[in-house]
């Protein structure tokens, strides 16, 4: 377990709402995580990788979806070559923003050979707009981007033509980004455009939950992924999870997960030193 784990920020993007890159692995990606989504998917080698502690395979048919505040580290028995695409949130539909990225989904998917033949295709269509000098290529990559999401999930229903980010977007993106400082109601309702009352009747539709038990849910699972890849103290965690102690972190966390965050972690040791 480390604690120096390397944040990318906003900035690995070069300016760009989406990010094409091939990565080539000889042998190992130190422990890091970002700001932003990214998608992964193996073209050749071997190798495993750590997603907030769990360990994963690398097999040419699973697709890799990394959210914000992941921490994920890579381990190359033969080199991997991996295909990437980053991007921010404001990109994506709002069906596949809700459905697809909230923050409990899954880490990996594993892909049919028909899915995979076509994800290639597509990223390969990524790739070759984000090389080129077209003028109209951030419209071109959002329609892609919301195309290769769509054939994952294997949803048919059809999306609007996006001309800029929809509110919802917005908002979850701002959640995602400043859940450590606990935003107001007031706040995130103001930056959404809607009034309070209607702001939370909306969210809750949106989401299942209600703005403070998405907020805590998202805190709590950060401070999950802290337990798992960290040696922070509960103290520690809890101040960066956003909780305003360790006592009521520990509250939190214990009527959530029916345990207490040092229990989940020595859970989480007992099981690997049993392997």
């Amino acid at each position: 377990m480390k604690d120096n784990a390397i944040l990318l920020g906003e900035e690995r993007l070069l300016g760009n709402d989406i990010y094409f890159a091939e990565s080539k692995i000889e042998s190992h990606y130190p422990l890091h995580f970002h700001d932003f989504y990214e998608l992964e998917i193996c073209v050749e080698g071997t190798g495993y990788q750590y997603v907030n502690g769990n360990r994963y395979e690398f097999d040419k048919h699973s697709f890799f979806v990394y959210h914000p505040n992941d921490y994920h580290e890579i381990f190359a028995e033969t080199p991997l070559s991996l295909l990437n695409v980053a991007f921010n949130s404001t990109l994506i539909d709002e069906e596949i923003i809700s459905d697809f990225f909230d923050y409990e989904s899954e880490i990996v998917i594993h892909l049919t050979d028909n899915k995979l033949a076509q994800v290639r295709e597509i990223i390969d269509m990524i790739r070759n707009i984000f090389e080129s000098h077209r003028t109209n290529k951030d419209l071109i990559l959002s329609h892609l981007l919301n195309a290769l999401l769509l054939i994952v999930i294997g949803s048919e229903q059809r999306h609007e033509a996006i001309g800029k980010a929809s509110k919802k977007n917005d908002v979850l993106q701002c959640i995602h980004k400043n859940f450590a400082r606990s935003p107001s109601l007031e706040e995130i309702s103001a930056y959404s455009g809607y009034q309070k009352n209607y702001f939370c009747e909306i969210f809750k539709k949106k989401t299942g939950m209600t703005y403070i038990e998405y907020l805590t849910a998202y805190k709590l699972n950060y401070a999950k992924k802290l337990l798992k890849v960290t040696q922070k103290s509960i103290k520690e965690i809890a101040i960066e999870s956003g909780f305003s102690s360790a006592n009521n972190f520990i509250r939190e966390f214990k009527r959530k997960n029916n345990m207490t965050p040092k229990q989940f972690r020595n859970q989480r040791r007992d099981h690997f030193s049993s392997r």
